[in-house]
């Protein structure tokens, strides 16, 4: 998806057109936080929900210079949404002394996140030399567009959302059959 279009969608309110690039855009900001900052459902909803309400804002007041690094631009301030969002319930918490410590089923769901996070770099490093290089560039520049991309590794665009599948489909695999064991 062209996301400077969503730009020209908002500056010319567009409603359809908006609506029809959000439905699209929140799912991949939740699974943004979600899978690289480790957000709740609940947190990355709420996070997810303020940061386009606030990019839609900035957008509409045009403030933001560079259209084509729309997408760039939310899921950098999603992130920095997110963590403020962190840094301030830490803050709160630390006005109420808590009369427990946490219970067995987060301590069991941090230890079972750490567990993935290593079975995944197990995997990542079955692969070729050049895959793992590929992956990690998609996992440290999750909203890179794919143009972005081919550009790095010098393929097609096509070639890089094949071979994105493709080793996405392997990793997946490979969880699959080390998490059996």
């Amino acid at each position: 998806m062209e996301y400077s279009e969503l730009a020209k969608a908002i500056r010319e309110n567009d409603s359809s057109r908006v609506n029809e690039m959000m439905q699209k855009l929140v799912p991949r900001l939740k699974r943004f936080l979600s899978i690289h900052m480790n957000a709740s459902k609940s947190d990355a909803e709420d996070c997810a929900q303020e940061t386009i309400l606030q990019c839609i804002e900035i957008i509409k007041q045009d403030k933001l210079r560079d259209t084509d690094k729309v997408l760039s631009y939310i899921m950098t301030s999603c992130r920095n949404n997110y963590l403020k969002m962190k840094e301030k319930m830490k803050e709160e918490n630390y006005e109420e002394v808590p009369d427990r410590n946490y219970s067995s089923a987060e301590q069991l769901l941090n230890l079972l996140d750490k567990e993935r996070k290593r079975i995944l770099e197990w995997c990542l490093r079955q692969l070729k030399k050049e895959y793992q290089d590929f992956m990690r560039y998609w996992f440290q520049n999750p909203g890179a567009e794919a143009e972005k991309v081919a550009k790095h590794f010098d393929l097609s665009v096509s070639n890089t959302w094949t071979r994105k599948h493709r080793i996405i489909s392997k990793l997946n695999d490979c969880y699959k059959k080390k998490s059996e064991l």
